[in-house]
């Protein structure tokens, strides 16, 4: 038996059409319900060996020159087609039943090993408890991982802002500001913090977290949304979540006094440093703006807070827009009413909101900036020399206002200023 059968027999086992098999990351089995995970790790050096046992020469060849390649491969009367994603260190396996197996008997799901096991030739795979399963007395999870939802559950519960997980530390958490222990946390090992985080993670994100260390999405853990950044340091794999509300709230409850502006054309710049909520800010502006039945484009990364109306049009770089700046240019192609940025970070970005404001739209964007005041100029120190000038004279012909976020442990207050005439509310 080949080191691929083991994962081929789990395939039809299980009843499920594929696997995707990521180095030193969880497998993943693909049923038309969604995607769930095995317990086991592959090891990097497994997957290579498993794919160079099976794979043809001429399929070696292009792995061998870091190309992508795809062939076939007959087992226990299957035809299963097998597509290699080879970067250096990190390879990726997609398995596919292009003849799938008759649905297996349903076989019991295994309660998660509390530490991953990488596949021998003789192991069975299990499968982690998921979204799709809900037995008696058995923990529910909404994202797939019961420790992280436990965990954003704590920390939601404590009004934290923000987690932070690290290898062989106990979970940080950050509320009014202040970094904190999460209450009855425990350290977590790097192999299960890799495990469960691959398991919230979509395949882009983990092939981008193992080829060069960092990877940004979101997900959902039943009470909102989470904004995570994966990281890796000294220790292992890392992450930070960014704990969002389920959807954006009205902008009434806000109290920032800027209904005037939802009919208008001009520059919104919301500033702030990190973690103050510049986010939920934005959306539910963007949430008034599709309200107030305004064609609204935006652009993010990744998407957060997601909205319903279909007056709003939301846009991931990557998977819908090359960049921002192209992102923005697309929207002023379709005649956009308003065209919102979750975050404006290169010189292009900075060009297409000026020229999207010159052409009349209504552009909302955020900005890290540690006062409102300068987050003009944070913007334009963004631009070349050369340029600034004219941006700094069409922004400030334009400018609505700023609105400035700020979080105390006793809540969150606005600082909203007008240049018009200077007032702030």
């Amino acid at each position: 038996m080949s080191k691929l059968d083991v994962y081929l027999r789990s395939i039809e086992r299980f009843g499920a059409a594929g696997a995707i098999l990521t180095s030193n990351q969880a497998v993943t089995l693909r049923f038309p319900t969604g995607d769930r995970h095995a317990t086991q790790v592959t090891p990097h050096d497994q997957l290579v060996l498993l794919v160079r046992e099976v794979a043809p020469p001429g399929i070696l060849d292009q792995i061998d020159k870091h190309r992508p390649a795809r062939f076939e491969h007959d087992s226990n009367g299957i035809r299963y087609a097998l597509s290699i994603t080879p970067r250096p260190g990190a390879w990726q396996v997609a398995i596919e039943a292009i003849v799938p197996a008759a649905p297996a008997p349903a076989a019991p799901v295994a309660v998660r090993a509390p530490t991953p096991q990488p596949v021998a030739a003789s192991s069975d795979m299990t499968i982690e408890r998921g979204q799709y399963d809900a037995p008696g007395g058995q923990r529910v999870t909404a994202s797939g991982s019961v420790l992280l939802d436990e965990l954003t559950r704590a920390a939601r519960a404590a009004r934290a802002t923000d987690l932070y997980i690290g290898t062989d530390a106990a979970p940080m958490q950050r509320v009014g500001g202040e970094v904190t222990p999460l209450t009855s946390s425990t350290a977590i090992t790097g192999d299960l913090l890799s495990r469960e985080l691959g398991i919230v993670a979509p395949p882009d994100a983990r092939a981008a977290w193992s080829e060069r260390g960092a990877a940004v999405f979101a997900y959902g853990d039943g009470a909102g949304r989470v904004r995570v950044t994966l990281a890796r340091d000294h220790r292992g794999p890392s992450a930070a979540l960014r704990l969002l509300p389920e959807e954006a709230p009205a902008l009434d409850r806000l109290n920032l006094g800027i209904d005037d502006w939802l009919q208008r054309s001009g520059l919104v710049v919301i500033a702030g440093p990190s973690g103050v909520g510049k986010t939920v800010t934005l959306a539910a502006l963007v949430r008034a703006l599709g309200e107030a039945r305004r064609r609204v484009i935006t652009i993010e990364d990744p998407i957060e807070l997601v909205h319903v109306t279909p007056w709003i049009s939301q846009r991931q770089v990557g998977p819908h827009v090359a960049s921002t700046a192209a992102g923005i240019s697309a929207a002023m192609l379709e005649g956009a009413d308003v065209i919102a940025v979750g975050a404006v970070t290169s010189a292009e970005a900075v060009s297409a909101v000026v020229n999207a404001v010159a052409g009349g739209h209504f552009v909302v964007t955020t900005i890290i900036a540690p006062a409102a005041g300068i987050a003009i100029e944070c913007m334009l120190d963004l631009l070349p020399i050369d340029r600034r000038e004219l941006a700094r004279g069409l922004i400030g012909s334009a400018l609505l206002g700023t609105i400035y976020p700020v979080t105390t442990r006793t809540g969150r207050s606005f600082e909203v200023s007008r240049p018009a005439d200077g007032r702030r509310a």
